[in-house]
């Protein structure tokens, strides 16, 4: 399917091609009556002779044969294909920690179409060799998905049947490949479908599926010219390649209709069939998406009792949808449209439908909460309902608010998906109030009294340090407008708020409270910045920019001073290519898998960071146990890398913060949490006057 990013207030105007894109793809399963009693014992067991197991995807790197005449690694496909290969392996990591399947025994090996081999077949149903191959096509030239040639390895074989007898092998079986349950091949090339979409990030398909009609095979083609726009962040891509590869593991139009029906779970897979009914339409002729488990999950979001008859997929011009509803599933990862990894959410919803495929064991926890309509009762997203005022998800009027996640500032606009509906939009530029750099200049006039910080949200405001004019009813003159502030979380789902030069102000959700030093009001919005959590007090953030991580365990920063030649400026695609090599030199030294590391950075003063978390399915040891030995083995042994004809070398480490404010270091011994926190206040201070001292070190030179 094609991702649009939006990043700029704009409508997405070009459809989705998902649909024809899978419909041009010919779904290949094992052809048993085409092959030897010999050659069956590779296919894929039916699932339940094994426990579920994290889904192992392998990938496969193709090249157009042009581009290999003349591969250009600093060209587009050069610089896409890092970006590509990066965004992939986050990808199926976080993969491997959300979907379980009853694994593949042996190696994986692909199916040939009889339809391309073979010219004909034997007609006689008496022949002992009816329906198998008698005529080869000496056209043949291998089978592909699209665009993408599979190799010979990876294949099954072939042979030429006479009408009795033995057949003749044309072609064995290839080795497989081991380890596997699902094979995506990569392609990195600016394509046709490419050409004419101009924000597309990617596409892909399903090629192949088991005997069961899971999903075996697919391919992803990333537009090469497009991964390199300035504007994409590696989140980005990463959200795009999740979007991608769940179209191909089963949530598509086109594999509804193989969902299966296990009554008793992947463990007795024999007793699967076919579901009888995945898709319905409602009294209303809304398309709906009708499994058991999708149908509980969106009542439990929407705060309702009872299954719900289905969950709302979008109409995609007579074509099954391969789409949640976007009037219903604002930010989602299923819907149609991308507007950004800090907008987009893997949900509850989406991995039920994973469930209710049949074919896969799904982690829950590795859910992230959908903020979207959520507790908004049975008529939500209703387009009779949206522009009555009776949810403030939607807006009714022209002019500037807040963005539902309150990241932004945002447009009361609409498009052709919201069908007539409106919400707040993030605007063209300068829009996000979790970035310091779109706040004023330095002794600029301020009467607003925003502040634009990483903890800093959204707020309908018409504050003001100057005399406010007042109507007859005493009622400022001021209409309020999205406006950027400080809040910090309290207690049980609570905040407070603070503008500049005042101090914290307790806001009670769905309520106006007044900032001492200004005139007017600041709107506190219903439970949606700080979520309670379950057994405590405490209150944590309920969005945050740009990713958000399970809590199944700590989130440390990791960072590391660089040097490099003198006076050398690395322009922004240079710090994303040495941030890629840093990482990869780091995933090396810790000896575990990429999933610990998310977002990686490099400055303009050569300090690289990235978040450390421990993902769901991740096999290791604790990230606190990981974070000590990494910084160890830094001080013991600097890390080295060779980027652009340069020696880039590490120097420095050090612990910033944990990022979801718990500062405990735990790796089995309980201490008391008030020893613990002063413990680290100390050590925190003094590595922040040691890490000052350093920084303040120029560039060395290094040799080449």
């Amino acid at each position: 399917v094609k991702m649009r990013l939006l990043l700029l207030l704009a409508v997405a105007t070009s459809r989705c091609l998902h649909e024809e894109t899978q419909k041009s793809v010919r779904l290949l399963r094992p052809h048993f009556s085409q092959m030897p009693t010999r050659f069956r014992s590779s296919i894929p067991p039916l699932p339940g002779s094994h426990d579920p197991q994290p889904l192992r995807i392998q990938t496969y790197y193709t090249r157009d044969p042009v581009s290999n005449e003349a591969w250009d690694p600093e060209g587009d496909e050069g610089r896409g294909e890092s970006r590509a290969r990066a965004a992939l392996r986050e990808t199926i990591c976080r993969i491997q920690g959300i979907l379980a399947v009853t694994p593949v025994q042996g190696p994986l090996l692909l199916s040939r179409d009889p339809t391309q081999y073979c010219r004909a077949v034997w007609g006689d149903p008496e022949t002992p060799n009816y329906h198998r191959c008698s005529l080869l096509n000496p056209g043949y030239k291998g089978e592909s998905c699209l665009g993408v040639k599979i190799p010979d390895a990876h294949l099954r074989g072939y042979s030429l049947w006479p009408e009795h007898g033995l057949p003749q092998l044309i072609q064995p079986d290839g080795p497989g490949v081991p380890d596997t349950d699902f094979l995506l091949y990569v392609r990195v090339a600016h394509t046709s479908k490419c050409h004419q979409e101009a924000a597309a990030i990617a596409y892909a398909a399903c090629c192949q599926l088991d005997s069961a009609d899971r999903p075996l095979a697919g391919t992803i083609v990333y537009c090469a010219r497009h991964l390199t726009s300035p504007g994409l962040s590696h989140s980005d891509i990463v959200t795009a390649t999740l979007h991608e590869l769940l179209h191909a593991l089963g949530f598509s139009g086109q594999l509804f209709k193989r969902w299966r029906d296990c009554p008793s779970g992947l463990s007795a897979g024999e007793n699967c069939s076919t579901r009888k009914q995945v898709t319905g339409r409602d009294e209303w002729g809304q398309l709906l998406l009708t499994t058991p488990t999708v149908s509980h999950s969106l009542a439990r979001h929407l705060g309702v009792p009872g299954p719900l008859r289905g969950a709302p997929l979008e109409e995609e011009q007579g074509s099954l949808s391969s789409h949640w509803e976007s009037r219903l599933f604002q930010g989602s990862i299923m819907t149609a449209t991308f507007d950004g990894a800090r907008y987009t959410r893997l949900d509850p919803i989406t991995l039920a439908a994973f469930e209710d495929s049949g074919w896969y064991q799904v982690n829950y926890s590795a859910a992230e909460e959908l903020l979207w309509g959520q507790g908004s009762g049975l008529e939500f997203g209703l387009v009779s309902t949206c522009r009555n005022g009776s949810s403030d998800f939607f807006c009714t009027h022209s002019g500037l608010g807040c963005h539902y996640l309150h990241l932004d500032k945002g447009s009361c606009s609409s498009d052709p998906r919201l069908e007539g509906c409106r919400m707040y939009k993030p605007l063209a530029s300068g829009s996000e109030c979790w970035k310091e750099e779109n706040g004023l200049l330095p002794r600029a006039e301020n009467p607003h009294g925003e502040i634009y910080h990483l903890h800093s949200r959204c707020f309908l405001a018409n504050l003001t340090s100057q005399v406010l004019s007042t109507d007859k009813a005493g009622q400022s003159s001021i209409t309020p407008t999205g406006r950027c502030y400080l809040h910090q979380c309290t207690h049980g789902g609570g905040y407070e708020v603070r503008a500049e030069g005042s101090p914290w102000v307790p806001c009670l959700p769905g309520k106006a409270v007044q900032i001492p030093g200004y005139y007017g009001l600041l709107y506190c919005p219903q439970g949606r910045l700080c979520l309670s959590n379950k057994g405590t007090n405490a209150a944590t953030s309920a969005t945050s920019p740009p990713t958000r991580f399970p809590t199944q365990d700590q989130l440390f920063q990791l960072s590391l001073g660089l040097t490099g030649t003198p006076g050398q400026a690395l322009g922004k695609e240079q710090r994303e290519e040495l941030a890629e090599l840093v990482l990869q030199a780091v995933v090396t030294r810790a000896g575990t898998g990429r999933c610990y590391f998310h977002s990686p950075s490099i400055t303009t003063s050569l300090v690289f960071t990235v978040s450390m978390r421990k993902s769901p399915g991740c096999q290791g040891p604790s990230t606190a146990t990981l974070y000590r030995s990494l910084t160890q083995t830094f001080q013991e042994k600097p890390l080295q890398v060779h980027h652009g004809g340069a020696i880039f070398t590490t120097e420095d480490s050090k612990l910033l913060t944990s990022l979801d404010h718990n500062l405990s270091m735990t790796d089995g011994r309980l201490l008391s949490t008030g020893f613990c926190l002063l413990l680290l206040i100390l050590v925190g201070a003094l590595g922040a006057l040691a890490y000052h001292k350093r920084a303040t070190l120029q560039v060395g030179p290094s040799t080449t």
